[in-house]
């Protein structure tokens, strides 16, 4: 597909100066360019980074947080809410 974007001269010269100095055409500098920011958006979720868990140090040895415990936690408070109404 073909577009027209509108660059400022000055960061179109320094874009064209950066594809010269890596041997590329301006195309290929500004689809590279474009693929790194949607990888970007993709793995870090929007300036999210990611985190390894636990976050927080603790000094438990460890929790279960299996998705079964925590859907039966989830079912434990519906029955109290519901048991309080």
């Amino acid at each position: 597909m073909r577009t027209t974007i509108d660059i400022p001269d000055v960061l179109f010269r320094k874009l064209k100066a950066k594809a010269a100095l890596r041997g590329e055409t301006l195309k290929e500098c500004l689809l590279r360019a474009v693929r790194a920011e949607l990888r970007a958006d993709v793995t870090s979720g929007e300036g999210k980074r990611q985190v390894t868990l636990p976050i927080v140090a603790s000094k438990e040895k460890s929790y279960d947080i299996s998705p079964d415990r925590v859907a039966e936690i989830l079912e434990e408070e519906d029955r109290e809410l519901l048991a309080g109404h």
